[in-house]
């Protein structure tokens, strides 16, 4: 696949500009409120990584913790870096980081047209748990819920 090493931080009020023009590469885009609001949310995580050897901020992914369940509220991967191992290194950070919290489920959506992102969800064990019927706005679109049990997938990446 010949992808290049993650460097996943938390994410800071300073990554939000970054941020920002990351989500502007994707049709449901978050905005600054958003992120900011993101950030002070006591049981939120939020991460941000770059490939090694640049400092740009080429991912982001947020969720939250509630009890021993997870909800990942936002994947975005850089379109130029996509397809690449990059979203699969984040996604096994994101997933042994909910391990190690205790997790036992962890829960997503998304557009029931990312035919790319569901691929890889359900390489790392996530299955369709149900749909929202035109969740999403521009395009008016349905929203694949799936779920997977974090504690049973084995996870390579190094919590940083």
């Amino acid at each position: 696949m010949g992808s290049s090493k993650l460097i996943i931080l938390s994410m800071q009020p300073e990554d939000i500009p970054e941020v920002l023009a990351l989500e502007a590469e994707t049709p449901s885009a978050w905005s600054r409120d958003q992120l900011e609001d993101e950030l002070g949310q006591p049981t939120g995580f939020q991460f941000v990584g770059h490939r090694e050897g640049s400092e740009k901020i080429q991912v982001f992914l947020c969720g939250r913790l509630i009890t021993d369940e997870a909800e990942i509220l936002k994947v975005t991967v850089a379109e130029n870096i996509r397809k690449k191992g990059i979203g699969t290194q984040l996604l096994d950070f994101v997933l042994k980081f909910c391990a190690e919290k205790g997790v036992k489920n962890c829960f997503l959506e998304l557009r029931a047209s990312n035919t790319a992102a569901r691929s890889l969800y359900e390489k790392k064990g996530f299955f369709v748990a149900g749909t929202r019927k035109n969740y999403y706005e521009k395009p008016v679109e349905d929203a694949i819920l799936m779920q997977c049990k974090p504690v049973f997938l084995p996870c390579k990446s190094k919590m940083k």
